[in-house]
Order: structure tokens, then C-alpha cells, then sequence
């Protein structure tokens, strides 16, 4: 297939009201639903449809090209991840509103124009960065909760210590103030901190004036959270709109290994590495260790051996990761910025 980009689509060459932007990876037949759902669910609405494929080397291209052949086609040559695909599409396309849509997903009726009206409406009133919506599992229906409120840091890893478990058991009544719940909360319009990157609208005006790309050091996971992050630090408001609805098979891609699970938690560590400065990234790492400590001691009592393992491989992936997260990606002196991806054999 080759490095080249396929572009039979008249839109791109006019200015429409919305590109969207989907990035690829060995999911050919749900790539096509994805793209059908899109052509049957849009009709009052310009827009033009771009795919950034991550070297699938399968029947993807050949199946968009022969149903779908408006359809623009980018060969990223390699993975290139979530970050990097998308800011390529983003660059190719000349939407007013840019759209990054999951491949393993599906839209209800009338989505992109339900989306578009509530984004505008908001922008009268609002300083608005992204704009997420309702996830509903393709499975069993049940929701996918990829939004809230608050960003993960020294608060979030504290809750794990024992100490701070006893201290809400006892105060768990003042501890319930500030919750979110999603099963309540995801059927609200309301303001939000990070929006998930399976279905995520940004104005284009707005996304080139602050220069707000995603951070291209993300290879998969946890990106949408530092860029949803990073558009509040530039003084927007990201937001939840609950009539709106899409369908998503969730990792379709990349399945549910341990792979998965490991990969989510490194790419977490390099999160917090651009959230604090050294000292407090530092004190972190601190905080993880001690409760590394006292975890292990109480587990080994209870004879929890499931949960021991667990919290092992979180041991060997901090002892691997976590430091080199913030040395590899936040040392000003360092040009070379090869993905931090988890390796099996790193932590054996």
C-alpha cells in the first residue's frame, strides 16, 4: 500500500463544516460500520471523512475504497499511535469543526448536527475547548465511562494507601461530597474535566490559534486526559452534551490483555510527568513506593495472591517506567523522543 495518501474525496478540496477524523488499526469490518454510520446518519451537514491507518496490512483500504471511495485515505508507513495519526488527519483536512471518531464505533441518528448546534450554542456564553458526548457498549449496552471530573495525580494515588482507605471508612459521609457519577452525570449536560478521544469535537480555529494538538509523545492511552488538561491550562471549559449517543465496541484494536493494562498504566506515569514539575513528579513516585510497601505487607496477611501479583507487575512497571517518563520526556535537552511503550521482557 505504500506511504501515500489516496484522496478521491471532492469535499477536501472545498471547505466543509466538519472533518472527521479516524484513526486505523487492523479493524477492517468495524472501520466500514463506522464509516457506513456516518454516510447514513448525516444528511443535512457538509463534511468530509478522513482515515490515518496505522500499517493495518489488511483488507481495510480495499474495503473503504471499493463502498466508500469519497473516503480520504492516509498510510501512516508504521504505528504511529492515537496522538501522532490524528494531528496528521487534522493537518489534511479543512473542516471548521474537527471530529476524532474511534473506528469501532457507530453513530445514531443525526449525531454530527446535534453535536455541531449544542457546541455552538455553548460557544455564545462559553469559552469552549472539547466536547464529548455518551458512550454505549456495542456488547451489552452498558455505559463506557471515558469522561468526569477531576485529573488523576498525588490525590488519586494516595486513595490507594491504607491509611487514607481507613480514613474514609470512618468519614466516608464527608468523603461522598465532590463523587462523580457517571451513571447520573452522563445523561446531564454539564461541564466536564477530560473528554474520552473515542468521539471528541474541537473548533479548528480554536485548536490552531493555541496550538492545541495532541502531545504526539503518547503512543495509545491517556492522551485525550493530558489534552483535555492542557485546554483548561489555555483557560477553556470542556463539556458533556447528553443527547448525544454513539456506539463503541471498546478496544477493538487492541484488545484486553494485560498488554493493554500495562501499556494504560506507563502512558499514566507520562501523564503525571507532564502534569508536575520534577519536585512534585518526584514526590509522587514518593507516595507510589510507600504504598507499594504497605500494600505488599497486608496482601501477604490476607494471603490474597490474586491481588498480589496484580500489584507486583504495578511494582516492575513503576520500577521500569516511571522515572524514565519523566527523564526521556521532560528533560529540555533531549531531542530523541521514541515512544515509551511497554516491552514484556523489560519487567521480567
Amino acid at each position: 500500500m505504500g506511504l501515500k495518501s489516496r484522496n478521491t474525496n471532492k469535499m477536501t478540496n472545498s471547505k466543509v463544516a466538519i472533518s472527521i477524523i479516524i484513526v486505523n488499526y487492523k479493524t477492517p469490518q468495524l472501520l466500514l460500520q463506522c464509516v457506513r454510520s456516518i454516510v447514513d446518519t448525516t444528511k443535512e451537514l457538509s463534511y468530509e471523512i478522513v482515515i490515518v491507518d496505522n500499517h493495518s496490512e489488511d483488507e481495510s483500504e480495499i474495503l473503504i475504497a471499493t463502498n466508500f471511495p469519497n473516503v480520504k485515505w492516509i498510510n501512516s508507513g508504521y504505528n504511529a499511535g492515537f496522538a501522532r495519526a490524528n494531528n496528521r488527519g487534522i493537518r489534511e483536512t479543512n473542516g471548521d469543526f474537527i471530529f476524532l471518531l474511534n473506528p469501532d464505533t457507530t453513530l445514531t441518528s443525526n449525531y454530527l448536527v446535534k453535536m455541531i448546534n449544542h457546541y455552538q450554542l455553548l460557544s455564545k456564553t462559553e469559552k469552549v475547548g472539547l466536547l464529548t458526548s455518551r458512550i454505549i457498549s456495542s456488547i451489552d449496552h452498558s455505559l463506557l465511562v471515558g469522561t468526569g471530573i477531576g485529573f488523576a495525580g498525588i490525590k488519586k494515588e494516595w486513595k490507594k494507601n491504607p491509611l487514607s482507605l481507613k480514613w474514609r471508612q470512618i468519614f466516608k459521609r464527608k468523603n461522598k461530597e465532590g463523587v462523580y457519577h457517571a451513571d447520573t452525570m452522563h445523561y446531564k449536560n454539564h461541564e466536564v474535566d477530560f473528554v474520552s478521544g473515542a468521539c471528541t469535537f474541537i473548533k479548528r480555529s480554536t485548536l490552531e490559534k493555541l496550538n492545541l494538538y495532541m502531545d504526539e509523545d503518547f503512543f495509545l492511552y491517556w492522551e485525550d486526559v493530558e489534552w483535555s488538561f492542557r485546554v483548561k491550562k489555555k483557560g477553556l471549559k470542556n463539556f458533556f452534551f447528553s443527547d448525544g449517543e454513539i456506539f463503541h465496541v471498546n478496544s477493538a484494536s487492541t484488545g484486553n490483555s494485560s498488554h493493554r493494562i500495562a501499556q494504560i498504566r506507563i502512558s499514566e506515569f507520562l501523564f503525571y510527568s507532564k502534569r508536575y514539575n520534577k519536585f512534585t513528579f518526584y514526590l509522587l513516585g514518593l507516595v507510589i513506593r510507600i504504598n507499594y510497601l504497605f500494600n505488599s505487607q497486608l496482601l501477604k496477611r490476607s494471603k490474597d495472591d490474586v491481588s498480589l501479583a496484580e500489584l507486583n507487575v504495578d511494582k516492575l512497571l513503576f520500577k521500569q517506567y516511571f522515572y524514565q517518563a519523566y527523564e526521556r520526556y521532560c528533560n529540555k535537552n533531549k531531542n530523541e523522543r521514541p515512544y515509551l511503550k511497554y516491552v514484556e521482557e523489560a519487567i521480567k
